[in-house]
């Protein structure tokens, strides 16, 4: 499997501007290489079933945070101080509605949810889509 988890700096201007872009729904990941749960996510996001709801649906984005050394002042952009525990998901609609606020850390304990959860997740917010 290819590594999603880059080691980059990413711009939090750009991920600002990302997020209120009205072209797409996006789906933001922050996690790390050396983080399990943060890779099984990524095992999940490459299922078949999962990966086509998300090119059908979503522009993903990976964001690297090593060892919450890197990219930690985005999560302002999402109206977080900066926070520890990955894998986390972020849900933005076309409108530039966060919608996932409340359950962005849900995926931290990754390799303890069966795989076809996330198609669940994903699902549970598309009426907002």
């Amino acid at each position: 499997m290819n590594n999603q988890f880059s080691g980059r700096i990413e711009n939090p201007q750009v991920i600002e501007e990302l997020i209120a872009d009205k072209n797409s729904n996006k789906l933001f990941v922050f996690g790390a290489n050396w983080c399990p749960d943060a890779m099984n996510l990524l095992q999940k996001l490459n299922d078949r079933n999962v990966k086509k709801i998300l090119d059908n649906q979503f522009i993903t984005y990976f964001i690297d945070v090593e060892k919450y050394s890197i990219n930690m002042e985005i999560y302002k952009s999402f109206g977080l101080d900066a926070i520890e525990g990955i894998p986390r998901v972020f849900l933005v609609s076309k409108s530039g509605a966060l919608l996932n606020l409340d359950t962005n850390d849900h995926w931290r304990d990754s390799r303890n949810i069966p795989d076809t959860e996330f198609v669940k997740y994903l699902e549970s917010f598309s009426s907002e889509l």
